[in-house]
Parts: structure tokens; C-alpha cells; sequence
């Protein structure tokens, strides 16, 4: 017997989505930071969770802007599907292509279309929520980077290169690389 499904408003799918993108949408990058010298001494963990919390909140500060009824879900899934799509184009997880689409895009968009997203009974309303969602992730993000000043700014000057692992940064470069005939 299938029961109702619960709406979701789009600020919690919008934070959501950023925490799937960051964790798993991310693997490269965190992979990476694994392996570096620099963290072997056991501050991995704490500098990849704190850079998967500052990743988020940007992520979650981007999706609030189109944390609306109507296009909440596209935008998700536009940003799941490229973000398995650069990852897989540039190689660096050892695992089928489709294998990838399914378990960092599968699980998460039939999850997010089986749900009905909730309606704000005016615009205003809408625009309060999707500031106070966006005010928090800016919070969030200014007391990670306050908090992580010196380890952000020494780690990201040494290893610069491994910013070009990033998602969004992939994608940018993947989209401008294709040519149309």
C-alpha cells in the first residue's frame, strides 16, 4: 500500500541537495585531501569535515535563490546530473560510468521527484524563507572560514590545484570545452 508523501518546502530540499552534493558530489576532492602529507598527522578528518560544512553552506546559498515551488527540483537535478557528469568525464573515481549516475544521482533524484514540494501561500512568505535559509548558510560559512582561517588559506595556497576538483569548477570547464558543430 503506498502512503501519502509528506511535502517538502524547497528550502529544506535546497539544504539537502547541498549536503548531498557536498558529501558525495565531492568525493574526488575529498579523496585527495586524504592522501596529503600535510594532513597525516590525524587533522584529515577534521579539515575535510570542516571544508564539507563550508561547501555546503555555498552550495546551500546558491539553491536558495531557486528555492522556489517550481524550480527547486529542476535545479537539483541539473546539479546532481552535472555533477556526476564531470566527475565521470574527468576520471577520477574508478568505477562505471553508469555505475556513478546511479549510486551519486540514482538514489537522490528518485527520491526528490517521489516528493511534493510545499506551496507558501504568498510570494512574500517564499522570499522571507528563502532569506532566512540564506542568512543562516552565510553564517555558517563565516564562522567556518573564521574559525579555519589559517588552515583554509595555507592548505588552498599550497594545494591550489586541488580546487579545480571542486564540482562546479569541473563543470564550468567541461561546459566550455564542448564544441557544437
Amino acid at each position: 500500500m503506498l502512503t501519502q508523501r509528506t511535502p517538502q518546502s524547497p528550502q529544506r530540499l535546497a539544504v539537502l541537495g547541498s549536503v548531498w552534493l557536498s558529501c558525495a558530489g565531492q568525493l574526488p576532492l575529498w579523496r585527495a585531501l586524504q592522501h596529503l602529507p600535510e594532513l597525516a598527522d590525524g587533522r584529515a578528518p577534521v579539515f575535510i569535515g570542516s571544508t564539507m560544512v563550508l561547501v555546503a553552506a555555498l552550495f546551500t546559498l546558491v539553491f536558495c535563490v531557486l528555492a522556489w515551488p517550481r524550480v527547486i527540483r529542476w535545479a537539483l537535478s541539473l546539479a546532481l546530473l552535472g555533477t556526476v557528469w564531470s566527475t565521470q568525464a574527468t576520471g577520477v573515481l574508478d568505477m562505471p560510468a553508469m555505475t556513478q549516475y546511479t549510486v551519486l544521482a540514482g538514489g537522490p533524484l528518485a527520491w526528490l521527484w517521489s516528493r511534493p514540494v510545499l506551496r507558501q501561500e504568498d510570494t512574500w512568505t517564499q522570499l522571507v524563507h528563502n532569506l532566512g535559509v540564506a542568512m543562516a548558510a552565510a553564517g555558517v560559512v563565516a564562522a567556518v572560514l573564521i574559525l579555519s582561517v589559517a588552515d583554509f588559506s595555507w592548505m588552498w595556497l599550497q594545494h591550489a590545484a586541488l580546487l579545480e576538483l571542486l564540482s562546479p569548477i569541473r563543470l564550468w570547464r567541461l561546459s566550455g570545452s564542448v564544441r557544437i558543430p
